[in-house]
């Protein structure tokens, strides 16, 4: 069975379906044993058949019970069987499943991570969402039903009706062709299903991102009394999802109608020539028997086929949001293998032979001639900025909102790569750098400080998860963060909620210090790391942020002056590009720019 698996995902299947199998390369031992189960549960239906038209005809030649009841009791031992192999089938299933979800899922997430913000960012998570939980939950049903009873419908009906053939070649004749136009109904129905089908699954979508967006700006939506306009819209949402779903649905339920005429048509006339056959002469009774009970059994796999079909169809669907994910490319990409570590001896090669990328240990950051813009329709976002920050050395960076100040520190991360010039670290261009070595030597406190779900130590430890208890104390301790934390119910071992709601603006900020002194980077980003602090707690977290800016090359991003008064140079941007620097007393007097800002 495994092989026949794997010689229709080479030769027999379409694109799509080859894509789909090919997510499925984990358990196809799991399908395949599936497949060898129902075509057992199949052959019970033949061989009891075959048993009741035995004592049906030895019960009317007048035989002996001795000779009749071993038949009846063969019938019963089958029925037992196939419960047993109906119980397995679907345990197997559940388990081909759960072995294809995790697989697929970790796939997706694996390259979500490869994909990285620059591009998550143009997405709504709901969509995302939609596509890694609820379309490969749809995908299940594909793979552990429908492939698995495709094969088994074809091998079973084919030896059914090959039976049937050998005891009337007419009759098996008439079979085989209502068999051929039940097959014929879903590639027809496909055609009526293709354009809906897409249509539910992308008002699915959008009513999953909906919903999300709802819950996550609930707060928001209260303070501004939206909350009813935002339920009506998504009231509207839901209402095109059902509209979706019953055109979806009229057309699915057409399809089963025509089968089950079909069905139903073929062994009534099957029956019925096998009447007239009888009264001729050219059948006997016994055959007869076997073309009413066995008839019937010839359809049921097609039925059972059509039921999984059914519930798999949205499955194609939901597979273009997977391969739409799985086939995105990368903004950003790991350089070619091969490139000599300069910190370390030459010809060092990864487990496949071909070398590893340049790592860097650099502590000074050059921008050279930069331009960069996320939209290429619309103006660069940064134009032609050279800067240069010396290994030690902190240097803040200010301006109004859109000069591009952040995408200085998207660029250093390399969340993206510029569209034209470089970004160094140390004589390394970033783009020759591993990015896992990169990240490692970068540290960033932001505004927006992320906890995730978890305990206070999880989240401190996010940088440096070998980190030992007593460094994590020193950590916090550096940060201000020590005093909050033994407060808290169970210290670090208390689960600070999603997001970290659980925690004020300052305790989150402080553990976010504390979470980049334990990762102990040489160059630190601080990306509006106080503006969301009240005057009380900014000296303290301001105290914490020098502390950990002692001795690392700093990149401070900022809009408050008390932020930025201690830098040794402040870079002022406007408009995407660098119109001064200096120190804050310099610039007061020669950049009437910063000057307005410090108004």
């Amino acid at each position: 069975m495994r092989a026949i698996i794997n010689n229709w995902l080479r030769r027999g299947t379409p694109t799509a379906a080859r894509r789909l199998l090919g997510l499925a390369a984990g358990a196809r031992g799991w399908m395949a044993l599936g497949v060898l189960l129902s075509l057992l549960v199949t052959a019970t239906y033949v061989g009891q058949g075959v048993l009741v038209a035995t004592s049906l005809i030895r019960i009317f030649d007048g035989e002996a019970w001795a000779r009749i009841i071993p038949l009846l009791v063969g019938g019963v031992a089958l029925l037992v069987v196939r419960a047993a192999l109906l119980w397995s089938t679907e345990l197997v299933a559940v388990t081909t499943g759960v072995a294809i979800k995790a697989q697929l899922r970790r796939r997706l997430y694996e390259w979500l991570f490869v994909l990285g913000p620059g591009y998550t960012a143009g997405l709504r998570t709901g969509t995302v969402q939609a596509t890694v939980v609820d379309g490969v939950e749809r995908l299940e049903t594909y793979f552990s039903k429908f492939i698995v009873q495709l094969i088994a419908a074809v091998v079973g009906s084919a030896a059914i009706l090959t039976g049937m053939v050998i005891v009337d070649p007419l009759i098996g004749v008439v079979l085989a062709g209502s068999a051929v136009a039940i097959c014929t109904t879903p590639l027809i129905a496909r055609r009526l299903q293709a354009e809906r089908s897409a249509w539910f699954w992308d008002t699915w979508r959008r009513l999953g991102s909906g919903y999300l967006d709802a819950l996550q700006g609930m707060t928001t939506l209260k303070a501004f009394d939206a909350s009813d306009e935002r339920g009506r819209e998504l009231a509207q949402r839901s209402r095109d999802f059902y509209h979706a779903s019953i055109r979806f649905v009229s057309v699915a339920n057409l399809r089963t109608g025509a089968m089950g005429l079909l069905s139903a048509g073929g062994v009534a006339l099957a029956v019925g020539m096998g009447a007239i056959r009888l009264s001729t002469g050219a059948l006997t009774a016994f055959q007869l028997l076997l073309v009413l009970l066995l008839a019937r059994e010839a359809f049921r796999p097609l039925e059972d086929l059509q039921k999984a079909y059914h519930s798999a169809y949205p499955a194609l669907s939901a597979a273009r949001g997977v391969f739409r994910l799985l086939d995105a490319t990368p903004v950003v990409a790991d350089p070619p293998t091969g490139a000599t570590a300069p910190d370390g001896p030459t010809g060092a090669t990864s487990p496949d032979g071909r070398g590893t990328p340049r790592t860097s240990t650099g502590g000074s950051i050059t921008l050279d001639r930069v331009t960069f813009g996320y939209d290429t329709t619309k103006p660069a976002v940064l134009d032609d900025v050279s800067l240069r920050i010396e290994a030690g050395e902190t240097v803040a960076l200010v301006g109004r909102s859109g000069a591009g100040k952040s995408t200085v520190a998207a660029l250093l991360l390399r969340f993206f790569d510029p569209r034209s010039g470089r970004v160094l670290l140390g004589d390394d261009d970033v783009r020759d750098v591993a990015l896992t070595d990169l990240r490692h030597h970068i540290a960033l406190v932001s505004q927006d400080t992320y906890l995730f779900h978890g305990t206070v130590r999880d989240n401190l430890a996010l940088g440096a998860p070998d980190a030992s208890q007593a460094a994590i104390d020193a950590a916090a301790r550096a940060a201000g963060a020590d005093e909050f934390i033994d407060r808290l119910p169970h210290g670090y071992h208390t689960v600070v909620g999603e997001r970290g709601l659980t925690l004020s603006g300052g305790e989150r900020q402080r553990i976010a210090i504390a979470r980049a002194l334990l990762k102990d980077a040489p160059i630190l980003i601080l990306d509006e790391a106080t503006s969301s602090i009240d005057a009380a707690n900014e000296a303290g977290i301001q105290a914490a942020l020098d502390r950990l800016a002692a001795g690392r090359t700093t990149l401070v991003i900022a809009h408050r002056q008390s932020s930025v008064r201690a830098a040794d140079r402040i870079v002022v941007l406007e408009r995407g590009r660098v119109s001064a620097a200096g120190t804050h007393d310099e610039l007061l007097t020669a950049s009437p720019d910063y000057a307005r800002l410090v108004a």
